[in-house]
């Protein structure tokens, strides 16, 4: 049995423990995999552990672990998972949920791509109208900005032959059943909410991208061991957990590398417009409003051209992917 089979094997068996696993955060808790286990099947050695960190590294990756913590570093760029990994005796122990759906996906993306399709992308520029959003001060509203983002990277897709609809091109107030509800009528292959942030904390700086959690774990806001009933159902976008873990990780590096923002990481969180979404979905917080060097970078169209090319990268790769999956098998000779 060659090394490629054996490791398709495990992706695939790891993937029905996750079918059968339709019980609360709580007792996923008790039934983790082992790291070393988990990472082996993607290619990687044993672990360089130095004090709480375990670093995992193959032919083409890094992946760093951090005992009793949802952050993670993959290939430079900061994930949150669903659950922390936790250090025990003689191994490290991952969540089931992650070793598919999160890490899996962002290793092997072909494996969470392949029943997603890639034909219209929709743009939800945040707030709008009577709902101005986050306030940089001088009239800097969060909603112009976002709306300007979102026309910018309409265009540029257009430009490399994608449809893309929005599901506000003016400055109107719009409810979040209403988004939802245009994104579905559109038939919305991938969806992403494009938003700027604030923070009481005026230093804090960066760009932040989300999806959300897997049915009945937390969101990067809250602690761990306050995850409630009502939340080990499924919502809508929980059935694309692990395309959304692949478009997010293309998005984040889209904007990190045309920006040069602070990395702020791939974090989880219910909102609604991404928790209600038929489709891979994904929300954008493109840079703090309330931090006063980044408000001033956002002000000017030079850099916000920068977070429109950025994001569109990410969106393109991510189509690029989708599109090799529906790709007819290549016939030797």
């Amino acid at each position: 049995m060659n090394k490629t089979f054996k490791m398709t094997s495990w992706v695939l068996w790891l993937a029905g423990v996750l079918a059968c696993l339709a019980v609360p955060a709580q007792a996923i808790v008790f039934r983790g995999l082992g790291l070393n286990e988990v990472m082996a099947s993607y290619g990687f050695g044993m672990p360089s552990e130095y004090g709480k960190s375990a670093v995992y590294r193959s032919r083409s990756a890094t992946v760093i672990f951090e005992a009793d913590s949802r952050r993670i570093v993959v290939n430079g760029l900061s994930v949150y998972l669903n659950r922390s990994v936790l250090k025990g005796a003689g191994n490290w122990v991952i969540s089931p949920v992650d070793a598919v759906d999160t890490i899996g996906a962002m290793l092997l993306p072909s494996r969470a791509l392949r029943k997603e399709s890639y034909a219209l992308v929709v743009l939800d520029p945040g707030h709008g109208g009577a709902d101005p959003g986050a306030n940089g001060g001088a009239s800097r509203e969060e909603k112009q900005y976002t709306l300007d983002i979102a026309k910018r990277v309409r265009a540029r897709l257009r430009d490399n032959g994608i449809r893309v609809m929005m599901t506000r091109d003016r400055d109107q107030t719009m409810s979040l059943d209403e988004r939802c509800w245009r994104s579905d009528k559109f038939g919305a292959d991938v969806f992403l909410s494009i938003h700027f942030n604030a923070s009481r904390d005026r230093l804090i700086s960066g760009v932040e991208t989300y999806i959300v959690p897997a049915p009945g774990y937390p969101t990067t806001a809250e602690a761990e061991r306050h995850v409630v009933a009502s939340r080990t159902r499924n919502c809508p976008g929980n059935k694309h957990d692990g395309a959304n873990s692949v478009l997010a990780q293309y998005l984040q590096k889209g904007l990190l590398s045309h920006t040069g923002s602070m990395d702020r990481g791939i974090r989880r969180a219910r909102f609604y417009v991404i928790r209600n979404a038929n489709c891979p979905a994904s929300l954008v917080e493109c840079g703090f409003l309330s931090n006063s060097r980044e408000m001033s970078k956002i002000a000017e169209a030079a850099y916000r051209d920068r977070v429109a090319e950025g994001i569109t990268r990410g969106l393109l790769t991510y189509l690029s992917r989708v599109r090799t999956q529906h790709l007819p098998p290549v016939k030797s000779m």
